[in-house]
């Protein structure tokens, strides 16, 4: 998901401060990228009797999509709207997999950086102007490529029969935690890119040229 972006990092300055300082944007139509997401669970129509939620639905339920997005107190999972989500000022991406089963891979990593509250800081952004301005020393190429201890995964690949070992990021602005996501489960989605120096703006404009992505928004209609 492509969309604008609001809110404060708390105690510091507006997120969009850092949005506006690493130059890179993207707009079409109505479309004005600052924020990207990624959806990890499609909508359901679920049968009558369903218990959901706590509550026992007789007529059935159909479930809202959910989303695993970058927050400066750690990344959180939260259900699309229409109202919220699905308006001109988003777009939504359907990416190539490389193999039966990657997006869900892609989806189950962003829910792991949920699980362990991987967060952002104004220093994210920081890091990625200084990156953008061409400070391109060793030293800041690895802070912005910190990880965690490696865990393991085990992928879809091969019918779910293999396991490997994946670093989540120790920090991870919205379109690092997206690309991270795709790029641990195997994708490569910023050819030619320092790990983890990606911004919404430079995913974007590289999704758009990408052969096989698939785009739906109601501002590019």
């Amino acid at each position: 998901m492509f969309g604008p972006i609001g809110g404060l990092v708390p105690g510091l300055v507006p997120v969009g401060v850092g949005q506006l300082l690493l130059g890179e944007v993207f707009r079409a139509g109505r479309l004005s990228v600052r924020h990207v997401g990624i959806v990890v669970e499609a909508s359901q129509h679920l049968p009558p009797g369903t218990i959901y939620k706590g509550q026992t639905y007789e007529t059935g339920v159909i479930t809202a999509p959910r989303l695993v997005q970058a927050m400066p107190g750690g990344a959180e999972e939260i259900e699309l709207r229409t109202g919220t989500h699905w308006t001109p000022r988003h777009a939504y991406l359907r990416l190539p997999e490389d193999y039966p089963g990657q997006a869900a891979d892609a989806a189950a990593i962003a829910r792991l950086m949920v699980e362990v509250g991987t967060p952002y800081s104004f220093a994210s952004y920081a890091s990625l102007v200084l990156w953008r301005w061409g400070v391109r020393v060793d030293r800041l190429e690895r802070w912005i490529n910190r990880r965690r201890e490696p865990r393991w995964f085990r992928t879809n690949r091969q019918g779910g029969k293999i396991e490997k070992q994946i670093a989540l990021p120790v920090e991870a602005i919205c379109s690092v935690l997206v690309d991270q996501a795709w790029t641990l489960a195997g994708k490569d989605v910023m050819p030619n890119t320092a790990e983890q120096a990606v911004t919404p703006g430079a995913l974007a404009n590289q999704l758009w040229r990408t052969p096989g992505v698939t785009w739906g928004s109601l501002g590019l209609a």
